[in-house]
């Protein structure tokens, strides 16, 4: 038996094209079809029929059953052998956005290599959505994500409530209340709404973000916006809001980044939370029926030890 075999044959089944299938895989189409011709010779069985469309046979559908079996097994036997030795090699795959993994893996590896040199961390950059669905794959061991629903399989372990913030400068804000401004800081240090800013340009994520979402279901009833600039880069928007071209509109993930420049410029530089827009929850997901590595185990205490720290500053600053 050939557990890679068994693997790209249930990837194939996921995909049920051959094309996409080798494209998910990284292999060629002939590749894929010389495992598949391999499973079929090894166990005397048909797995796939070709017409009308590509399907699978009773046998296939045994196969996809049992199959899954021996993968987890399959996964369970080399986490029991990787704790056996406590200088055993392993490798951990966590999946992370580019902008969090950039800030938060540094201090978190920093202290977990000086412990376990002997394993190797590999990041997949992606957001909540692309991440879930690698961890089902086996493709990461653990992501980091936000606002993930509860599931059957998964263990959620809450590291931080975030709200989304808007910063802007002292220019801009006297722009565009000329008479007012010292009343509106005042305001808003204490309650900010977007509807507030509706008036103003704002620089957000492109639609399709999670943060954009909210932004544009918030705004969906009777308000219609003044978006001025839009990208995939929170860490763009919070530099265009330092420059005036708008109200930048993001994470406090970013200016926890940058929090010593905004205590430097806070007479000219703010930044409130948005108390109009529910707070999202990132976490740290995993499988729950299958038992984690104990160098896995100590990544997530690791982790959680950590962001006690992120969370309590960003509640302190940016709440």
């Amino acid at each position: 038996m050939n557990i890679k075999s068994i693997e790209y044959f249930l990837i194939t089944v996921e995909e049920m094209n051959f094309t996409r299938a080798a494209e998910r895989l990284y292999i060629s189409q002939q590749a894929l079809s010389s495992h598949m011709q391999r499973l079929e010779d090894e166990y005397n069985v048909k797995l796939f029929e070709r017409r009308p469309s590509l399907h699978l046979t009773l046998e296939g559908q045994q196969m996809v059953f049992y199959g899954q079996q021996m993968l987890e097994a399959e996964k369970k036997m080399r986490v029991a052998f990787s704790d056996i030795s406590e200088n055993c090699r392993g490798v951990l795959r966590i999946g992370i956005s580019r902008l969090r993994g950039s800030l938060l893996i540094p201090p978190i590896w920093s202290f977990y290599h000086k412990s376990h040199s002997n394993i190797s961390v590999e990041l997949v950059d992606g957001n909540t959505n692309s991440l879930d669905m690698l961890l089902q794959n086996g493709k990461v061991d653990l992501y980091f994500g936000i606002d993930v629903p509860a599931g059957p399989h998964l263990q959620r372990v809450e590291l931080a409530r975030e709200k989304m913030q808007c910063c802007m400068s002292q220019e801009l804000l006297e722009r565009f209340h000329p008479d007012d401004w010292q009343e509106c800081l005042f305001s808003f240090k204490k309650s900010i709404s977007l509807r507030q800013i509706a008036d103003m340009p704002l620089i957000t994520m492109r639609q399709g973000n999670r943060l954009r979402n909210i932004v544009d279901s918030a705004f969906a009833c009777d308000f219609k916006p003044q978006i001025v600039f839009e990208c995939d880069q929170q860490d763009l928007i919070y530099s265009l809001a330092k420059q005036n071209a708008g109200v930048g509109l993001l994470s406090p993930v970013v200016l926890y980044q940058n929090l010593n420049e905004i205590k430097q410029q806070r007479d000219t530089f703010h930044c409130f939370p948005l108390t109009d827009v529910p707070e999202v929850v990132l976490y740290l997901v995993y499988h729950n029926d299958l038992p984690l590595p104990r160098f896995a185990v100590d990544f997530v205490q690791t982790a959680c030890l950590m962001f006690r720290n992120y969370s309590r500053t960003i509640n302190e600053h940016f709440s």
